[in-house]
């Protein structure tokens, strides 16, 4: 092989520079499907009702502590159990080293390693932020330092409703914040959690004067979303997961992801402007709240399902961009592509690809 002269550090960071450019999808190529059969959790049924009352217990044992002690102690409580998951969870950790090892195969085992480990303590202080929420709200003016408002104050301007694009990344839960300081109204669509009981603590925890919590899933939530819009307000939708309503196959960094369309047919119904928003952690335990426009949608092809692929893409790929920028602080050890499309899905998606 020749002699380049550039350091394997700077081999790295062109790589890097070229996969951030880059949705990677190659029609006709083969696709490298990840499976988690190895990751399965077999636990006895009888263990569910004694699992959730301890669930239960600790959440609320942790919201008392959350108003108990300062947030930079809560965080270095956090991050410290994030340590103690990393190194117990086993299959959970294994998630997400395969997951890295896929989408950023240029990293060496000891990168990896440091990579899962931060992405684990990250999320234990997160966990513990969480419990701690109305606290950052009365200090949100030291915590949470704000990026770009213009692109949020210029699509709310435009009078037409204004579609918040987050992801499971950094405390994405800090946009309520943002809405408390401003006083704009966002409706935030969630997902439920088993437990009934700890499903309304959270949202409990998330609801405030100017963020309304809507489950989603239903009929009835869909028709209030759509309300949220046509009454001018803001939208909060997240799409980088797999989850259990209504989905396309796109690609998520080069790989057929089943992926939530409600973000592009509300913008494609309603011409809501779409603007995506990140809240990263610094170092110092402070947070910085960066909004971005992702655009405005108009259809554009004789079918619906057409241009719902097309926004669904670029939005992903938007999201992509956004994680490979902090890339530890992304929920890695959510299995993203735990489905797998049929032959006839994947057809579809590479018909849809060359439209």
């Amino acid at each position: 092989m020749p002699e380049t002269g550039l350091k394997p550090d700077h081999l790295k960071q062109i790589y890097r520079i070229l996969l951030l450019n880059s949705d990677r999808l190659n029609p006709g190529a083969e696709i490298a499907q990840p499976t988690y059969d190895e990751f399965k959790k077999s636990r006895p049924e009888w263990t569910t009702s004694i699992r959730r009352e301890l669930e239960y217990l600790v959440f609320k044992f942790g919201l008392f502590l959350g108003k108990k002690l300062s947030v930079p102690l809560l965080q270095k409580f956090g991050k410290g159990v994030g340590s103690v998951a990393y190194r117990v969870l086993r299959k959970d950790r294994g998630i997400v080293e395969k997951q890295l090892k896929l989408i950023f195969p240029e990293l060496d085992d000891a990168e990896r390693k440091q990579w899962t480990r931060e992405c684990f303590g990250h999320f234990g202080q997160m966990l513990f932020e969480f419990l701690c929420l109305p606290q950052i709200i009365n200090n949100q003016e030291k915590l949470v330092h704000v990026e770009n408002e213009d692109a949020l104050t210029n699509a709310v301007n435009a009078e037409k409703g204004v579609i918040l694009l987050g992801m499971h990344m950094g405390n994405w839960e800090l946009i309520t914040t943002y809405a408390k300081r401003t006083g704009l109204v966002m409706t935030a669509a969630t997902a439920n959690v088993p437990d009934q009981r700890i499903n309304e603590l959270i949202i409990s925890q998330r609801e405030q004067t100017n963020m309304e919590i809507m489950p989603r899933g239903t009929s009835m939530s869909s028709r209030k979303l759509f309300r949220c819009l046509r009454n001018k307000n803001i939208l909060i939708l997240i799409i980088d997961q797999d989850t259990n309503v209504p989905s396309t196959w796109v690609p998520f960094f080069g790989i057929p992801a089943k992926t939530p369309v409600g973000a592009a047919v509300f913008a494609l119904k309603t011409g809501a402007t779409v603007v995506s928003y990140n809240v990263i952690r610094e170092t110092d335990g402070t947070f910085r709240l960066k909004f971005e426009t992702v655009g405005t949608f108009v259809r554009h092809h004789p079918e619906m399902e057409q241009d719902v692929y097309s926004v669904t893409k670029k939005m992903n790929l938007h999201l992509e961009q956004r994680i490979r920028q902090n890339p530890q602080q992304w929920a890695w050890f959510h299995r993203r592509w735990r489905h797998r499309p049929s032959k006839e899905e994947l057809k579809k998606m590479e018909e849809l690809e060359q439209i």
